[in-house]
């Protein structure tokens, strides 16, 4: 049988186990909002790695986004990780032994990119007003801390653990990996990390909460998934500070 037609963007789904089978590493959560880049979760195990992408290893993440995911992502999704040192810097994948378990896959945007798409979407906060969304995109547009600037957003395309692993804490080392990038690499420069999740994903709401994201006072987007009922959204966000280099002394 064909495959559906694709949609016109990727749209993240992340596949989560229940709040009830969480691991007991990540039992205490994170304030939400907080800028702190360093989880306390539990080390992996010995035999669970974290890996940058290659050209050998790419279409595993494809096949584990294929087995969890309920949208199919074109090639030029994949193919994009390692055209530029951005993408390639933002996707990772965790290893059991020499097999692929999970993987992450982000994208980073200008805040130009970031306000447009908030724009282009049906987004309501919990009261069916846009005070919420009005408030994410001010924070967009003025920067963080201060800046003069508007900083990049990092964008989670993609997250996902197989089943049976689950339970090592490999999607917080994946999220931590990301987030301690975009704090302490200057060309990545972004003050923020959002992503969408299904309203009904609890145990993917859970997850995030847990590492400091703004999930209950984030937005709704109305009508974001075809495939799934109900079809809505939540903005799921978390600020990330700048790490600045430090000068030596003479």
């Amino acid at each position: 049988m064909p495959d559906p037609p694709l949609p016109p963007e990727p749209r993240p789904f992340l596949s989560w186990p229940s709040p009830t089978s969480a691991s007991s590493a990540d039992a205490q959560p994170r304030e939400a909002g907080s800028c702190s880049t360093a989880l306390q979760i539990t080390r992996l195990p010995p035999n669970v790695s974290i890996r940058a992408p290659t050209k050998a290893n790419v279409p595993l993440l494809k096949r584990i986004n294929s087995l969890l995911l309920p949208v199919s992502y074109p090639e030029n999704f994949y193919r994009e990780i390692l055209q530029n040192s951005e993408s390639e810097a933002l996707t990772r994948l965790a290893f059991y032994d020499e097999e692929c378990v999970g993987g992450i896959r982000c994208r980073l945007e200008t805040a130009a990119e970031y306000q447009a798409g908030l724009e282009r979407l049906d987004t309501v906060d919990t009261y069916g007003g846009s005070r919420i969304l009005k408030a994410v995109a001010n924070h967009k547009a003025n920067g963080s801390d201060g800046d003069n600037y508007p900083k990049r957003k990092i964008y989670i395309m993609t997250l996902a653990v197989l089943s049976p692993y689950r339970s090592l804490s490999i999607g917080s080392h994946l999220l931590d990996y990301i987030l301690s990038v975009a704090a302490k690499e200057p060309t990545i420069d972004a003050d923020l990390a959002y992503a969408h999740v299904w309203v009904s994903n609890d145990g993917a709401l859970e997850f995030y909460r847990k590492q400091g994201f703004e999930v209950d006072s984030g937005p709704v987007v109305r009508d974001y998934y075809r495939r799934l009922e109900p079809r809505d959204a939540r903005l799921v966000s978390r600020r990330i500070r700048i790490t600045e280099p430090r000068s030596e002394k003479n």
